[in-house]
């Protein structure tokens, strides 16, 4: 049987262990989760996901009435996993119901299973099944659908992690304390390894090798995996969630006459807010006391004076620096005469350290 291979057991155990910290990890800092509910909803999907190896691994032949029925949970765990991290990613994520429709079809393909008899069932305990598409197909096509849609879901969550990074400097000042750091690699890891999953499905379906744990394997590449985003997500993160409409912005529908009123509304909001000295300014927050469209205003720096709105606030912090820190400050002033005035992103890193260590300023 399968549960006396001890190296697999264990790897199953270790992943046990680590689910366990994941669980705790979600538990103890839930108050501190953007999403909570939609990371919570994930975390109890895990076990259900993986039930077909628990089943293997104590023999639970109590369970075998559900048996290759656990396989729509990995896409309900990262469809769920989607939503918590586009709600990070964009401030009013919109909710189309079509992101369900891999999971609603995995599910019904996969129900089909219950039709097999359980003495056939039982059978899958020692050794999974091979060939005969024919009569198995919701055992292979279920697995096939999970694969494709976890594979799906991944792309979708890396494009999101890499267009917000990509307008980042648009809508902050200070990139580096809003990255979402390593999610993006995790889950082209994810895609990867759903693809492996389903070259491996379609091989045992069509009977290309005999390979009697090809279904737990297809269990563990994956959850390994959608494990290790959980972890992630179970981190509390600073992000800015993007105020910006992105196929606007890449069409730049704007007036000339609008984009000159606009950053003249946000060049005197910039001086009245003293919003250049607020560290971690976004754009959404600047907007919002100034009154602005963010994508107008993003559109007009972009158009009107080739700038992001990272590089529109530096404007200011230097011109600050100038005035008031290198008169103030002979260490900065030293610094900043080596390196150059117009050393823009500098004298906006000294700026930042320098207005926590002295808020008064």
């Amino acid at each position: 049987m399968l549960s006396t291979d001890f190296l697999f057991d264990y790897t199953l155990y270790g992943i046990i262990g680590l689910y366990l910290v994941v669980l705790a990890r979600v538990f103890y800092f839930a108050n501190d989760l953007p999403s909570k509910g939609w990371i919570g909803i994930a975390v109890l999907c895990w076990p259900f996901f993986m039930l077909d190896e628990w089943v293997r691994l104590w023999d639970l032949q109590m369970l075998i009435p559900v048996f290759g029925l656990s396989d729509a949970f990995g896409v309900l765990l990262l469809t769920c996993c989607y939503r918590a991290v586009k709600s990070l990613l964009v401030l009013t994520p919109s909710r189309r119901f079509r992101l369900w429709w891999p999971f609603v079809v995995t599910a019904v393909i996969q129900s089909f299973v219950v039709f097999i008899p359980e003495s056939e069932k039982l059978l899958w305990l020692d050794a999974s099944p091979s060939g005969s598409p024919l009569l198995l197909w919701p055992v292979y096509l279920s697995s096939l659908c999970a694969g494709f849609s976890i594979l799906l879901l991944g792309i979708f969550i890396t494009e999101h992690v890499h267009l917000y990074h990509r307008h980042l400097p648009e809508q902050v000042v200070d990139v580096q304390e809003f990255r979402v750091s390593k999610l993006a690699g995790v889950m082209a890891f994810t895609v990867g390894v759903a693809f492996s999953s389903i070259l491996l499905v379609t091989a045992a379906m069509f009977g290309f090798f005999e390979l009697p744990i090809w279904e737990s394997l297809h269990h563990v590449i994956l959850g390994g995996p959608l494990l290790l985003c959980l972890l992630l997500l179970s981190f509390k993160r600073t992000t800015s969630p993007s105020p910006l409409d992105y196929e606007r912005l890449e069409h730049l529908d704007i007036k000339p006459a609008q984009m000159r009123e606009v950053i003249t509304l946000a060049e005197q909001a910039m001086i009245d807010q003293k919003a250049y000295k607020e560290i971690g300014l976004t754009l959404a927050s600047f907007c919002r006391k100034a009154n602005i469209d963010p994508t107008t205003l993003a559109m007009a720096l972009q158009f009107q004076v080739k700038k992001n709105f990272r590089s529109f606030v530096y404007h200011y912090r230097l011109e600050y620096a100038k005035k008031v820190l290198l008169r103030t400050d002979t260490k900065i002033a030293k610094v900043a005469k080596r390196l150059g005035l117009n050393s823009e992103k500098f004298l906006s890193d000294v700026l930042v350290k320098h207005l926590r260590n002295n808020p008064s300023l």
